[in-house]
């Protein structure tokens, strides 16, 4: 296994500078990236919603707990809409954990493709 790995030890690299790039930007331009996020996100929990609500329906007569798809849905839903109401503080922490994770895990990726490319003979 280790020598399959070493053969691709630049993809680790390339992660690891795409995600520190990835991170950078969102410490540089925390506003585009907070408001693509609470955007994305938001859409994603409204349609995410709309889906355990829709199965919630269809599930009533047939599923024992379809009770708990309804209520999934309903908190989607609203959790969809407050990120578009009131972005606020909740997302911009969620904005600074990400790019942090990101440049962290791009810091391991790169030390694990150094660490990879020392495996490899000649």
């Amino acid at each position: 296994m280790p020598i399959q790995i070493t053969r691709y030890w630049w993809l680790w690299l390339l992660r690891g500078v795409l995600a520190i790039a990835l991170g950078v930007l969102a410490f540089i331009m925390p506003g585009a990236t907070l408001t693509a996020l609470v955007l994305l996100f938001g859409i994603y929990l409204v349609v995410d919603g709309v889906f355990a609500l829709a199965a919630a329906w269809r599930g009533r007569g047939h599923y024992e707990h379809w009770w708990l798809l309804l209520l999934e849905g309903i908190v989607d839903v609203v959790a969809g809409v407050l990120m578009f109401l009131w972005p606020g503080l909740t997302a911009l922490i969620l904005l600074y954990f990400l790019a942090a994770w990101a440049v962290v895990s791009g810091v391991l990726m790169i030390v694990a493709a150094i660490g990879l490319r020392k495996l490899i003979a000649g």
